[in-house]
């Protein structure tokens, strides 16, 4: 599947019409509470979808933060195929969805357990 054709599967899927700009970008917006910006790899092999969760804490609290996060995705225990990384002091989280053997769900599903993670991680950076 190549990159084009999983974003008409996620189009038909949402009921919104979704396109990569002329950079192989699209950002998406849900519920006021979430950007997701989905990114197709420089081989086109894949799209990233990655989001900012917000600023890691300072001192105690962003060191048992990130000490919660690492357990989380030790194995995908509770992230799945997400995985987090820092950004100076932003804490972002991606998600590869290899277009390879992708069928018409593989991007729509990607997003959701990505939005779950999100849901997750957002609230305890809110902590």
């Amino acid at each position: 599947m190549t990159q084009h054709e999983a974003m008409e599967a996620l189009s038909r899927q949402t009921g919104m019409l979704l396109t990569f700009n002329d950079n192989g970008l699209c950002r998406l917006r849900f519920d006021g509470r979430f950007i997701v910006d989905m990114e197709v790899t420089d081989d086109e092999t894949a799209i990233y979808l990655y989001s900012r969760l917000g600023r890691l804490p300072m001192a105690e609290r962003g060191r048992e933060l990130m000490l919660r996060m690492m357990h989380a995705h030790c194995l995908g225990r509770e992230s799945g195929k997400t995985v987090f990384g820092l950004d100076g002091d932003d804490v972002l989280a991606f998600f590869r969805v290899e277009l390879t053997g992708a069928d018409e769900n593989t991007l729509y599903t990607a997003l959701e357990d990505f939005l779950d993670v999100l849901a997750v991680w957002v609230d305890e950076l809110q902590k």
